[in-house]
């Protein structure tokens, strides 16, 4: 049957009466089974209503509840409320069942909540009012569900509603609790029918309140007994909580619609009105700030901050004076002394602040930022309010690093969407220009990734190459294709006794006529023509033999299995050859990368390697690299030792490696001297840095096509086994590598004896001259030159 239903929550909807039966029912069991004190506290009571049993009948009004208003309370009190609860801190009373009208309440109850002259709750008109009428609704459903259906519901509701303190003005937080222990409800005629999943047995949650209304309605229930109204101030673990859900949504502090409702909850925690709050963030990346209006807009600090050189003074500052601080630190009232002892405090004095409580804000031991709490007020804000705050920062530190952890991941994805992945020592460079782009971006869709430039920095060049590798590979080539040509051969004379067919006469021909081509000279077209015949007419002869010639099976069936799967060739010479060359550039690779670490903590620096057959790295270096480090001469002259040195080392890594290796290979070390500064941008369709501007691009032409240049009037090239070139076109150029050389001879790494070249002249490049010089390959040399590279160890070569 369908029932119509008030879709409002008014009281009109209840049958609703006041019965202490079900109260004096507890108490006289209580006395019944002897209990401890039952008697002497409730005997007389009992007594007394014994004497008028028209008061334990439900009572629609208040007119006889008047007329014995004194036993009934002092009932109330001794039995509901023990002598413990102070009236006139406490909130309580007893109600009407799902009525707003009391019976009876403590004064402090009756001054908030109770209409002046009545015993009528004055509920507010507001979503607050129609809430705690649902609230009501609700749980009058449960106690019908628990007697009738055997739903298990809870005996006591609680709920948390926001309530403006009419003294203060600040927002408290009061938890409703309904003692419904003592309401009894009646069924007026029949129980009506209900769906089967009007309690689910999942989840044992009811159908919505509006279906139950339509289900189940109130009007055929009468609630008898009292409902027992208790009212506790939860502000501060409301408000913390509060706090906390808000801060776990947030994406980031310059979101003022979050922020104006965390300056009231640190009020209502503080107890304390109008007080302003402010979040500095200490954001940190490869030693530099990040500073932007958009994440510091609501930082007081930062407040008249325009630059980010201002914000990182101020920074600097802070950290220096809390850095070491884990706890709050109260300035109740800003004095000359304090303004002398902590120069960051300065900046909230100019803005008019009297009393602040600075929060450090930390992950482990480092310092996030600083959660701000000012008043123009002098001594507003007090010592005795740290234990308050105090709970709520680890939520404001967590906040602060999550943001942290968004702003890096933007950061991250713009720098792959617009770069690529980026070395630590030039990373600071791409934060600030990917911060630069999100920021602009929110205002100016048509914005552009600036340029990536670091100008004036020093190149440093370094190249280990495989000697002939090239005629290596096509040597390793020409074995395995002879191999495979040659049991080809012998399996086509073995069928032609077999099984004179002329065809295979032809084929042996072809063969030997590879054969004889290929142990002249490999050339790349004939290797394509050999390829195919193997795959094409001699995978078929072979096919034809072994369904006609079944002796030769097993034969064929071997030389199938000594041919690599994937090319269908013999692959063993070459895979020799590739295994050889992928041992020394895996080996190269690890040690120069080793190497470059340990060379990034004397002074960051910009590093690439590329590997081919070989290893080749070019290191930038300069001041704006590293613009917070001071950069001197000696970080260069470091560097290039360092390049010597590294060279030298991973020729002998590499010379040790030859008894290990399938195929022996020796490698050439060669670098590029250049003493003139230049300047490189990242390009972002190749994804790398390139030298800038004509005059610098010379000296990409001149690496590129040294690496096989000849000593002039000779056939020889320079770069050679077992020695390191250096090329150069500068005598300054030279005579700084003779003093590393020297240094180096000194230290057992280098033999001794310098050979000195001109080159000859290249295309678009000429006037290149040249040093060579043996490297020790003795065991006794390799105990003495393990050098740590260090500006000291420069200082020294360089006689300072």
């Amino acid at each position: 049957m369908q029932h119509t239903f008030n879709p409002n929550y008014d009281e009109s909807a209840f049958k609703s009466r006041f019965s202490l039966k079900p109260l004096i029912a507890v108490l006289k069991k209580a006395v019944e089974e002897d209990k401890p004190g039952a008697q002497k506290l409730f005997g007389n009571l009992l007594a007394r209503f014994d004497a008028i049993p028209e008061l334990l009948e439900p009572q629609n009004d208040t007119i006889l509840i008047d007329q014995h208003r004194e036993l009934i309370e002092e009932t109330l009190l001794s039995a509901l409320f023990p002598p413990a609860y102070s009236e006139q801190e406490n909130l309580y009373a007893v109600s009407f069942p799902f009525r707003f009208q009391v019976i009876y309440s403590s004064p402090l109850f009756q001054y908030l909540f109770v209409k002046p002259g009545t015993s009528e709750v004055n509920v507010p008109e507001n979503d607050l009012g129609r809430d705690l009428s649902k609230e009501k609704f609700l749980f009058a459903y449960y106690i019908i569900l628990k007697k009738y259906f055997k739903y298990e519901a809870p005996e006591t509701s609680h709920t948390v509603y926001p309530f403006a303190d009419p003294a203060t003005g600040l927002v408290k937080y009061l938890e409703l609790s309904i003692d419904a222990r003592f309401i009894d409800v009646n069924i007026i005629g029949e129980l009506p029918e209900v769906p089967d999943n009007i309690v689910c047995n999942r989840t044992n949650r009811t159908l919505p309140l509006e279906e139950l209304r339509k289900i189940i309605p109130l009007e055929n229930f009468v609630f008898e007994g009292m409902a027992i109204v208790k009212v506790h101030d939860v502000t501060a673990q409301e408000t913390l909580s509060r706090i906390k859900n808000d801060l776990l949504d947030i994406s980031g502090f310059a979101d003022m619609t979050l922020f104006r409702k965390m300056q009231v909850h640190i009020q209502s925690l503080l107890g304390v009105k109008d007080v302003e709050i402010g979040i500095t963030p200490l954001y940190k990346l490869n030693d530099h700030y990040l500073f932007s209006n958009d994440h510091n807009s609501n930082s007081l600090l930062h407040k008249n901050c325009h630059q980010a050189s201002e914000a990182d003074k101020i920074n600097e500052a802070c950290i220096g004076a809390f850095g070491d601080e884990s706890h709050p630190i109260v300035f109740e009232e800003i004095s000359a002394k304090d303004l002398e002892e902590y120069p960051c405090l300065e900046v909230y004095y100019s803005q008019g602040v009297r009393s602040l409580i600075l929060c450090p804000l930390k992950k482990e031991h480092e310092l996030l930022g600083i959660h701000e709490i000012v008043s123009a007020v002098p001594r507003k804000l007090r010592h005795t309010l740290i234990n308050k705050i105090t709970p709520g920062i680890p939520f404001f530190a967590l906040a602060l690093e999550k943001g942290f952890e968004t702003l890096l991941n933007t950061i991250n994805n713009v720098i792959k969407e617009q770069f690529t992945v980026v070395q630590p020592a030039v990373e600071w460079k791409f934060n600030e220009a990917a911060l630069k782009y999100i920021i602009s971006k929110k205002t100016n869709d048509k914005t552009k990734m600036e340029r990536i430039v670091f100008d004036n920095v020093f190149p440093v060049f370094g190249a280990i190459d495989i000697r002939n590798s090239s005629t290596e590979r096509a040597h390793s080539i020409q074995l395995d294709l002879i191999e495979q040509l040659q049991k080809a051969r012998d399996i086509i004379k073995r069928a032609h006794k077999e099984m004179q067919f002329t065809l295979f006469q032809e084929i042996e021909f072809k063969i030997d006529k590879y054969i004889s081509s290929v142990s002249d000279a490999l050339l790349s077209e004939e290797e394509i023509q050999i390829r195919d015949f193997l795959s094409g007419q001699v995978t078929s002869i072979f096919n034809h033999i072994k369904a006609t010639v079944p002796s030769l099976v097993t034969v064929i069936d071997a030389y199938y299995a000594s041919l690599d799967p994937q090319s269908g060739l013999i692959y063993h010479n070459r895979k020799e050859y590739e295994e050889s060359i992928t041992k020394i550039n895996d080996a190269v690779a690890r040690f120069i990368d080793k190497e470059q670490s340990a060379a990034q903590k004397v002074f960051p620096h910009y590093f690439e390697r590329y590997v081919t057959d070989g290893v080749e790295f070019n290191i930038y270096i300069g001041q704006s690299i590293a613009p917070r480090k001071k950069f001197d001469e000696i970080y260069l002259r470091n560097m290039k030792i360092w390049q010597l040195t590294v060279l030298a080392r991973a020729a002998r890594l590499t010379h040790d490696m030859e008894d290990e290796m399938p195929l022996p290979l020796q490698t050439t070390q060669l670098i590029l001297a250049h003493s003139i500064p230049l300047s490189i941008s990242f390009r972002t369709a190749e994804r790398k840095f390139d030298v800038d501007g004509a005059y610098n691009i010379r000296y990409e032409i001149v690496k590129k096509r040294i690496d096989k240049v000849r000593i002039k009037d000779t056939n020889e090239r320079l770069t050679q086994p077992g020695k390191i070139a250096i090329v150069y076109s500068q005598a300054k150029e030279a005579g700084e590598y003779l003093e590393y050389i020297e240094f180096l001879q000194n230290q057992k790494l280098l033999k001794g004896g310098i050979e000195k070249y001109d080159l000859e002249e290249l295309q678009g490049v000429s006037g290149l001259k040249a040093l060579r010089v043996d490297i020790n390959f003795d065991e006794a040399g390799k105990t003495k030159s393990r050098i740590e590279l260090s500006t000291t160890t420069t200082e020294k070569l360089l006689g300072k």
